[in-house]
């Protein structure tokens, strides 16, 4: 045998033995099913606050398959949970990259960027969820849209999403309540006290509803109404910031 043709066959061999012995860990295993297990368990221990063990199953999904999209994408929820930012981020945009239609993980991964105050990024997460003509939850999307655009602020675009919000679901509560602090920063007080109104028929009051609610009573002349608001704050919310601002109010 020729020395030429002994290099070429022992070349050979050698990458056939390369590509056989690529993960020996995984030889037999069903890898995109291994892959796919390990992404469930890890949400499930994540939705239960496992994290450790939340983490070592998400990782160990990647190790079947790095480019598997929901890992990735639990990843980033998990992380962002964890407040390790810069890698939610980085999962985040993996998961974009290997599960484009996955309309939750754009709706998810718009919340994280508006609560990072990356709200034109943000804003075309949500956006992206509202070309699917099926989702599900398309209220929740505008109502997404209509608190991360109030940020900005753009009041103007945010009360047009919240109202598209409203028309879908009246009982939004969130909704609501940016609409009564929308209309509150317009000077709309009988509009404030309304939102109001329909808000405490779906939802218990926050320090920030009834502080609200105060300064519009005040401004609408109706002493009752603030006297309510301002017993009911002091009884429920009493070391919160928005208390004290009526106490110190009261004594002005």
């Amino acid at each position: 045998m020729s020395r030429n043709l002994l290099a070429v066959l022992t070349l050979a061999a050698l990458l056939l033995l390369g590509g056989c012995a690529g993960n020996p860990a995984h030889e037999g295993i069903d890898t995109a099913k291994a892959a796919e297990t390990n992404a469930m368990l890890g949400l499930r221990y994540m939705q239960q606050g496992n994290y450790e063990v939340a983490l070592e199953k998400l990782n160990r999904a990647l190790s079947f398959d790095e480019n598997y999209g929901p890992a990735h994408h639990y990843l980033g929820e998990l992380y962002r949970r964890l407040e390790r930012y810069d890698e939610a981020d980085k999962h985040y945009r993996n998961a974009l990259q290997h599960s484009k239609d996955d309309y939750a993980l754009y709706n998810n991964y718009g919340a994280f960027l508006c609560n990072r105050e990356r709200h034109a990024e943000g804003e075309k997460m949500f956006l992206q969820v509202l070309k699917n003509p099926v989702y599900a939850h398309k209220d929740q999307v505008y109502e997404n849209l209509g608190t991360c655009v109030a940020r900005k602020p753009d009041a103007e675009r945010a009360e047009e999403y919240l109202r598209s919000a409203l028309r879908i679901n009246p009982r939004l509560p969130r909704s609501l309540l940016a609409m009564a602090r929308l209309s509150f920063d317009k000077g709309e007080y009988l509009s404030t006290r309304a939102y109001l109104q329909r808000y405490l028929a779906v939802a218990r009051h926050t320090a920030e509803s009834l502080w609200l609610g105060i300064r519009a009573e005040r401004l609408l002349g109706d002493k009752n109404a603030v006297a309510s608001y301002g017993l009911w704050l002091k009884a429920n919310f009493p070391d919160a910031p928005e208390t004290r601002l009526y106490l110190e109010s009261v004594k002005q």
